[in-house]
């Protein structure tokens, strides 16, 4: 079981082990997990009045005493489990309080953290399926709560019953030491490795579930020729690998089982010859007798649930792991300056830029651009010339391994990123949540007006066509964005960043999935002197590129770069228009 005690990160870093992030996890509940124990405690000792009152009872009845006491002795049994009863509905009710909180802190830390996590991490990772993770809060929950209701109650019946034991017959407490070493050999000997294939069960079940997921995402390319077949081996193939981690991890649950079934036959025959012949020899009462072996039956009970428990215990450490996943995903950055700017169009400088993605070559090469503030830069090169991820390093969603930019004369590692990211907007990928359309564009903003989101809608040409339908603004978006068509959906994504009146607006090849007519209107509210911003257009697009003041080309980066040529490929010729 030393997977208990360490760990590595998906992302390849050491971290806590799943049991010390189980205790990370439950600390905050220590004085209700507390409140649990107290009441497993009571449940413990009260369940061991049944064969102490057994025998009570035999010993009266051997001795043949009067009624009375056999009355009051069966109204204190009463009593004592009518209050083991009250004490385990309070630890049902604690358990269910701990359970919602355990959920709710969960969300809460995912929520704070997923839209701050390094974009790098899901260069390597789908988040989506990733995400998926988050499932196993439902494990923690309920498997926590049964071992602590359920496990915590054995753990300490068997405890005190096995002390009850070794008060009878010091022949009996080397019993009780025999019977807990077995136990800890299944457990701890026979378990080897159990979190460990446990986890690796888990790994093999998500990437069914991922798999499932890919063939639900592309529809199309699966219903091609070969698809569905492709599909179906691959689905195969994921099941396989499931079915070897499960194997390997239910051959070592098996083990323990037996082992504790065994123990469960062997434990309850050796007490009964052990105690008949303390009895024959007159060293224990017949009531002692009766008394040990239901306390025994209790102990070794337990026992053939073991294997249960064990695997809820493993299936716990697994979830607490893919939780982990999530909890550690390595964050942005915090601190910096948050100084306020006024308002107005940006500048930016992007001096000898270089920037290279991990294992892989640079992406860009020693860039240097300059934009003054209120210009309109148009920026045009083939694939992997690192357009898109110049974008990304204006928005500091990465930063440069070489060189610099400033907005304003402050480089961007020295302003707070939220300070940065309500100066500087980007349109980039398809990006829509399910929620209305209000929600889309206001994006959590309250001091963003129903008045200019609607202003920001009809910029864009879109407000008449949203006001169209039946619910207007609070049309219900899906992920993918429909009801809206693909354009429409790029002209909402154009107003969620131009609602905000940022200083820099940069749109990274967006325009062109936009129809014609309402293009013209996008390119005339982009390019409107008066604006508030200073816009960088990445586009392949001649329309577009031809009423930039100027155009920027990017070539690959071991190829001369031209990032300060101002002429307009359109025409081949030198251009500053004023749109």
């Amino acid at each position: 079981m030393n997977t208990l005690f360490k760990h590595t990160h998906l992302h390849g870093e050491v971290g806590p082990s799943p049991f010390g992030r189980l205790m990370a996890l439950l600390r905050p509940e220590k004085s209700d997990i507390w409140s649990v124990v107290l009441y497993s405690i009571g449940v413990g000792a009260l369940t061991l009045a049944v064969p102490v009152a057994v025998q009570l009872l035999v010993n009266t009845v051997a001795f043949g005493s009067l009624l009375q006491p056999l009355i009051v002795l069966t109204a204190l049994l009463f009593f004592g489990l009518t209050i083991s009863a009250a004490l385990r509905a309070m630890q049902t009710y604690v358990l269910e309080i701990i359970q919602r909180r355990i959920f709710v802190r969960v969300v809460s830390r995912l929520a704070h953290r997923l839209p701050r996590v390094r974009v790098d991490v899901f260069d390597r990772t789908h988040g989506p399926e990733l995400v998926n993770r988050f499932f196993d809060v439902l494990t923690v929950q309920k498997v926590g709560a049964q071992l602590l209701l359920d496990g915590l109650a054995i753990l300490l019946q068997g405890t005190i019953g096995m002390l009850v034991l070794a008060f009878y017959h010091p022949i009996l407490l080397a019993f009780d030491v025999v019977l807990l070493i077995l136990l800890l050999i299944i457990i701890f000997v026979m378990g080897r490795r159990a979190i460990a294939t446990s986890i690796d069960e888990s790994y093999a079940k998500y990437q069914v579930a991922g798999w499932l997921e890919e063939m639900a995402r592309h529809p199309l390319a699966f219903k091609l020729g070969g698809g569905p077949q492709y599909a179906l081996e691959r689905a195969d193939l994921l099941a396989r690998e499931y079915l070897t981690n499960r194997s390997r991890h239910f051959s070592i649950l098996f083990r323990q089982t037996v082992g504790a079934l065994a123990l469960q036959a062997v434990a309850s025959t050796a007490l009964l010859g052990i105690g008949g012949w303390l009895v024959i020899e007159g060293r224990m009462t017949l009531g002692q007798l009766v008394a040990a072996e239901l306390i025994v039956t209790l102990v070794v009970a337990s026992f053939a649930k073991l294997g249960k428990h064990l695997e809820s215990f493993y299936d716990l450490m697994a979830a607490v792991e893919k939780l982990g996943q999530l909890l550690d995903l390595p964050a942005e950055r915090q601190g910096g300056d948050a100084r306020t700017r006024a308002k107005g169009p940006a500048r930016l400088l992007v001096d000898s830029l270089t920037f290279a993605y991990e294992g892989s070559p640079p992406a860009i090469r020693d860039f240097t651009l300059r934009i003054e503030p209120g210009e309109r830069v148009g920026i045009v090169g083939p694939n992997g010339s690192g357009k898109s991820t110049l974008v990304e390093l204006l928005f500091a969603m990465r930063t440069p391994t070489g060189g610099r930019i400033e907005l304003d004369g402050v480089d961007l590692r020295d302003l707070r990123l939220d300070e940065l990211r309500r100066t500087v907007a980007i349109v980039q990928g398809f990006e829509m949540f399910e929620g209305t359309i209000l929600d889309n564009v206001r994006l959590g903003r309250d001091e963003i007006t129903h008045e200019r989101i609607r202003e920001a809608l009809a910029a864009v040409d879109l407000l008449d066509e949203v006001l169209r339908m039946p619910d207007a603004l609070n049309t219900v978006l899906t992920t993918g964005g429909a009801p809206l068509s693909s354009g429409q959906a790029r002209r909402l994504q154009i107003a969620r960043a131009i609602v905000g009146e940022p200083a820099l607006l940069v749109i990274d090849e967006s325009l062109e999935d936009i129809e014609v007519r309402p293009r013209r209107k996008v390119l005339e509210t982009l390019l409107d002197r008066s604006a508030p911003w200073t816009l960088l257009v990445a586009s392949h697009g001649d329309d577009v590129l031809a009423r930039m003041d100027r155009v920027v080309r990017m070539t690959r980066a071991d190829e001369e770069s031209d990032a300060d040529d101002n002429r307009n490929p359109v025409d081949g010729k030198e251009r500053r228009s004023h749109a």
